[in-house]
């Protein structure tokens, strides 16, 4: 059991992440590091982001409100994160992180990169039409992704706004609010494999998903406020500092 102190920072870490997270994504950037840091098990962590992870994607029902989440258009590429989201989440244990978080923190500096030099990428629809090759590359990143968000996860969300947007031609606020409902979906099969194993601490994990789905709210409504527009440059901020995390740290 965590000492008072250790519970109040925890607090303040699920909630700040939460924020980020519904701003952009990337908010395990924080959450996971922040609980490392204040003694958890790796482990046990990832198993409290399973958790956190449900009430991330719930935040969906405020874009949904919002008139920026298409269930008709996203539910098949949620059923294909389902699946690649069991498979991630049963070779979880014992597999190697640190090449994983090399060829992620990677993949982060080239998504960077591209949206400096390409200023209107997002942030207007794309009125052209979506090729059948683009959603049959979309479905095979979808998942893998899964296979990602069940395994480990972190910047998942930054991942899955960047297909949306780049081969599905969503703005980013559609292509953020869309993500939140395919992470919910994938979510959902990780939370039942890593209870089973006995990898989540609910003492310590519900108090986080419920501090961390009201700064995920709250941060879903500055973006709904805010727009694409601006939606974009926390977004590059979080890919570098994900990408410096994963590459040296």
């Amino acid at each position: 059991m965590m000492e008072p102190m250790s519970m109040i920072l925890a607090a303040i870490i699920a909630f700040v992440s939460g924020i980020v997270g519904g701003m952009v994504g990337g908010s395990y950037l924080i959450l996971i590091p922040g609980l490392l840091f204040l003694g958890l098990d790796i482990h046990h962590v990832i198993g409290i982001t399973k958790l956190t992870s449900i009430s991330f994607g719930l935040v969906f029902v405020n874009y949904l409100r919002g008139g920026k989440v298409d269930l008709r258009f996203s539910w098949p590429f949620a059923m294909v994160m389902v699946f690649g989201s069991i498979l991630g989440s049963f070779f979880v244990i014992g597999t190697k992180e640190h090449i994983l978080q090399k060829v992620i923190g990677v993949l982060m500096l080239i998504i960077a990169c591209f949206m400096l030099f390409n200023r209107n990428f997002g942030v207007k629809p794309i009125k052209i039409d979506i090729r059948k090759r683009n959603v049959t590359l979309a479905v095979i990143l979808f998942f893998f992704l899964g296979i990602y968000h069940g395994f480990y996860g972190a910047a998942a969300s930054v991942l899955i706004v960047m297909v949306l947007s780049s081969l599905l031609k969503k703005e980013f606020v559609e292509s953020i609010g869309n993500a939140r409902f395919l992470e919910f979906g994938a979510a959902i099969p990780a939370l039942v494999i890593f209870a089973a194993k006995g990898l989540i601490d609910y003492k310590l994990a519900i108090p986080i998903a419920i501090l961390y789905f009201i700064g995920a709210w709250f941060g879903s409504c500055i973006t709904l406020k805010k727009g694409s527009a601006w939606i974009r440059y926390p977004l590059i901020v979080v890919a570098i500092a994900f990408a410096i995390k994963m590459l040296f740290f």
